[in-house]
């Protein structure tokens, strides 16, 4: 599982993650957390949610982390 912390464009990275294959499952205050398709490796999952965030039109502005729980 993955847990993004963030505190703007909540919306839009949660359907930026789900249209690329992660569950939203919950979130809490700040973080939301995310399934990862299964049979990977989480940590290189995390460093692919990284770059999809970057990647995204706003996402090189953004202040947030991503960590495995």
């Amino acid at each position: 599982m993955l847990i993004v912390n963030l505190a703007q464009k909540q919306k839009e990275i949660t359907e930026l993650l789900e249209s690329n294959g992660y569950t939203f499952v919950k979130k809490q205050a700040l973080k939301h957390y995310f399934e990862v398709p299964e049979g990977t490796d989480p940590q290189e999952e995390a460093k692919k949610v990284k770059t999809l965030i970057k990647g995204s039109e706003w996402g090189q502005v953004l202040f947030f982390n991503v960590v495995v729980a």
